[in-house]
């Protein structure tokens, strides 16, 4: 890309290490080409500076009608990436005007992201998340027939309630320390809303695995396992997905300010 064309941008996807291959295309159908930086490559993409520029971002970074297509479109490039490779994700939005202002941003956290790179490499993310296996059932009872009944009734209700909660999180607790010691790094974050999920089940545990690629299949097998016991056991199902880039782990090592590494929504 010439540094003196004011029509167009370079969006940056992540790091990798010289692929020999690409992924067809990025966002607005785009093609891809890499920039060298050091031992890695940087896999970027051209983009009409009028429609994605820092102009575009700052008119449209707050309509989710814009940016969850582009965000899509930028995730789509790196799972392809990382189905082929190692892949460090960069941040959206990772716009610059030319190759030499990339490649600068780069070189002024040059040494965090080489640690970064070094932790990631040979390693995926794996999601998990945990539901009921269906809606709680609102069961009819009759009415009290007195102020103590109705009390006494409220209060073996909530006794209930709270071993009923007690032992879901110790359950949900002995899953997740499961899945950890199979993984270099992991995170639980907080679960999902249900006007996200589109489900009626709430979400009981959300979290992340770093796991090494030759572990994989030990992870997997360690996940059925845990999702079959709390299925009999309690009523809740282990959803796994996976492998991703590693999104919830480029924040290896001390974070930065002018850090490029990050989520890719």
């Amino acid at each position: 890309m010439s540094a003196a064309d004011p029509t167009t941008v370079v969006h940056a996807y992540g790091l990798v290490h010289r692929p020999r291959t690409l992924p067809d295309h990025g966002i607005a159908e785009a093609d891809l080409r890499t920039i060298g930086f050091h031992d890695l490559e940087v896999v970027v993409s051209d983009l009409a500076a009028e429609s994605f520029g820092e102009a575009a971002w700052a008119e449209h970074g707050e309509d989710t009608r814009w940016v969850t297509p582009v965000a899509s479109a930028h995730h789509e490039v790196l799972q392809d990436l990382v189905d082929r490779g190692d892949v460090l994700p960069l941040q959206l939005p990772g716009i610059y005007r030319n190759d030499e202002a990339l490649v600068a941003a780069l070189e002024s956290s040059r040494a965090h992201l080489e640690g970064v790179w070094r932790f990631l490499s040979g390693r995926v993310e794996w999601s998990l998340q945990v539901f009921p296996t269906s809606a709680p059932r609102k069961s009819e009872v009759p009415a009290p027939r007195s102020g103590r009944e109705y009390l006494e009734r409220r209060r073996s209700q909530q006794d209930e309630r709270d071993e009923q909660r007690g032992r879901r999180e110790r359950l949900l607790a002995n899953t997740h320390e499961a899945l950890a010691r199979e993984a270099v790094a992991s995170v639980v974050r907080a679960p999902l809303d249900s006007a996200v999920t589109g489900r009626e089940e709430p979400m009981l545990l959300n979290s992340a695995y770093l796991v090494p690629r030759e572990k994989e299949r030990r992870f997997l097998r360690v996940a059925e396992e845990h999702h079959n016991q709390l299925v009999v056991d309690a009523g809740m199902r282990v959803e796994v997905s996976g492998p991703w880039p590693p999104y919830s782990f480029v924040g290896a090592g001390e974070r930065r300010d002018d850090d490029l590494t990050g989520t890719a929504s």
